[in-house]
């Protein structure tokens, strides 16, 4: 899987997270699934580890943000 597949579901699952009134347990696994095949995805096209770690607290951050916002 190509670092773009990783992004398209990391986004195909925030998205649905901002949507949902549900099954927001399940779409946080998926966002974590998402965020690890994107990151192997850059791992795998020689992307700095440095520069790794920056993509990683940034997809953390917008985890955090997704669990401590409730669904309207």
């Amino acid at each position: 899987m190509s670092a773009l597949d990783g992004f398209e579901l990391l986004l195909a699952a925030s998205t649905a997270l901002v949507r949902a009134r549900s099954a927001r347990p399940a779409l946080l696994d998926a966002y974590d699934d998402a965020a690890d095949r994107l990151i192997d995805g850059l791992r795998g096209n020689g992307i700095p580890e440095q520069e790794l770690q920056k993509v990683h607290k940034a997809i953390a951050r917008l985890r955090l943000a997704f669990e401590e916002t409730p669904p309207t």
